[in-house]
C-alpha cells in the first residue's frame, strides 16, 4: 500500500506541534493538519512556560511553525479532517479541502471545547477576567476579590490554590450546594462564605469583570472568576470514538506513557488525554506521542 505521509497529525496547537518537532527530528514524514480553533485564543497571554512566559498565544504558535520549517518532513495544512477510516495497514483521511490521503498512523491532538455557562456576559469573559487554570492567570489576579464557581468534591480540590490566590473569596455554587457535612464545616472554618443563588449575569466594562448578579437582586463586586470543568469533557473531533478509541470518565482518551490509545496505530496527546491542562504539559505530551511512534515507525522499519 502506497502511504502519503507517515503520520496524520490532527491539531496544530502545543501537542500537535511538538509531536511534529519529534517527527521531523528523526526524518519521519508527517502532515499537520489544523483548522484554527485554539482553545486559548480567548487569552493574551500563556504562562509558566520557560523562556515565553507571557508570550501570546498565536506568537508562541508562529514561533514553533517557523521552527518546523527546516524539516522539509513536515507540512503544515490548514484545514479540518472530516474523518479517518482504518484503510488495508493504515487510515485513509478525508480533509475539508477536498483531498484525500493515506497514513501509516495517526495522532489526535485536537484538544478540547470549553463549555460556557449560559449566562449574559459569561464567554465574553472567557480567558480575560474568568479562569479555568490558576497557573495560567493566578499571578495576574493576585491579592483581589475573586469567586470561585462549582459545587461537590471537586470544588475541594481546587479550593485550596484559589484561596491562596484571593484576598477575599467566594464560592459561588450556582444552585443547591452538594456539600458534605465535613466540608461544610471547612468552609466555615475558614470563613468562606458560599452563595446558592444562581447567577444571572456578569457586570464588565471591557474585558474587566466589575460584578456578579443573582436572582434574587444581589450584586457582589469580583475582580476575577474561576469555573470549574463540567465532566465529561467535550473533546473538539469525534474522530477518535469513529476509531474505537477508548475514554474514561472524564471523557479523556485512555493512553500509555507515550500515548498510544487503545486502538493500533492511533496516539493521542495535549488536552484530550490528559486533565492536566496546560501548554507546557500539552507541548510534553505531544513529544511523547511523537517519539512513541517514531519508535513504532523504526521498528517495523527494521523489522521488515
Amino acid at each position: 500500500m502506497k502511504f502519503d505521509y507517515e503520520v496524520l497529525i490532527i491539531g496544530g496547537g502545543p501537542a500537535g506541534l511538538s509531536a511534529a518537532l519529534a517527527l521531523g527530528r528523526m526524518s519521519r514524514t508527517a502532515l499537520i493538519c489544523d483548522d484554527s480553533r485554539p482553545r486559548n485564543a480567548a487569552s493574551s497571554h500563556l504562562n509558566n512556560f520557560p523562556t515565553r512566559d507571557g508570550i501570546h498565544p498565536a506568537e508562541w504558535r508562529k514561533l514553533v511553525r517557523k521552527d518546523l520549517e527546516k524539516y522539509n518532513t513536515i507540512n503544515y495544512v490548514e484545514a479540518s479532517v472530516l474523518s479517518v477510516e482504518k484503510s488495508g495497514s493504515g487510515f485513509e483521511a478525508k480533509l475539508s479541502t477536498g483531498k484525500t490521503f493515506n497514513f501509516k498512523k495517526v495522532i489526535l491532538a485536537y484538544g478540547v471545547e470549553d463549555k460556557y455557562l449560559p449566562i449574559p456576559g459569561y464567554k465574553e469573559l472567557w480567558g480575560k477576567s474568568i479562569f479555568h487554570c490558576p497557573y495560567c492567570h493566578g499571578f495576574e489576579v493576585r491579592d483581589s476579590k475573586l469567586g470561585l464557581i462549582g459545587n461537590g468534591d471537586t470544588l475541594f480540590y481546587m479550593l485550596p490554590l484559589i484561596h491562596d490566590l484571593a484576598s477575599d473569596l467566594i464560592i459561588f455554587t450556582n444552585g443547591k450546594a452538594e456539600f458534605k457535612e465535613e466540608q461544610r464545616d471547612l468552609l466555615n472554618k475558614k470563613k468562606i462564605r458560599f452563595i446558592e443563588e444562581k447567577i444571572t449575569g456578569f457586570i464588565h466594562e471591557g474585558e474587566k469583570l466589575k460584578s456578579v448578579t443573582f436572582e434574587n437582586g444581589e450584586n457582589l463586586e469580583r475582580d476575577g472568576l474561576y469555573a470549574l470543568p463540567t465532566f465529561p469533557f467535550k473533546l473538539k473531533s469525534k474522530i477518535g470514538e469513529e476509531l474505537g478509541c477508548e475514554k474514561d470518565q472524564f471523557g479523556f482518551y485512555k493512553v500509555s506513557e507515550r500515548g498510544k490509545t487503545t486502538i493500533d496505530g492511533v496516539y493521542a496527546c495535549g488536552d484530550n488525554a490528559s486533565g492536566a491542562h496546560s501548554v507546557l504539559l500539552a507541548a510534553a505530551s505531544g513529544g511523547m506521542a511523537g517519539a512513541g511512534i517514531v519508535h513504532e515507525l523504526l521498528s517495523e522499519k527494521f523489522l521488515e
